[in-house]
């Protein structure tokens, strides 16, 4: 019964050392093709950008964009070339969360 007990003892503190943690390793770098997709498609995006951009002048200035809460709030951000007006790329950047290019 001894002997029983024993090799039990030892077969348990053979799994405890089998499970003992691993080190701890970096995640892989996220490639491309797994970046999180775009919030928004491109037919929203520019169903949105045309309904804003009131003169169709291809651009949406302040004065356009103060209807819209969310947009008149981050204009200057989503502004990176910082010309007072948002492009289609810029738009499409700031509604993505991307840099636009």
């Amino acid at each position: 019964m001894l002997t029983l007990s024993a090799a039990a003892a030892l077969l348990a503190m053979g799994n405890a050392h089998a499970q003992a943690p691993q080190a701890l390793k970096a995640p892989a770098p996220v490639s491309a093709a797994e970046a999180p997709a775009p919030r928004y498609t491109a037919s929203k995006l520019e169903f949105a950008f045309n309904y804003m951009d009131g003169d169709r002048d291809g651009k949406v200035s302040r004065a356009e964009a103060a209807g819209f809460r969310g947009v008149a709030r981050h204009f200057d951000e989503a502004d990176a070339d910082s010309d007072h007006f948002l492009s289609r790329a810029e738009f499409d950047a700031a509604m993505n969360h991307a840099k636009a290019e």
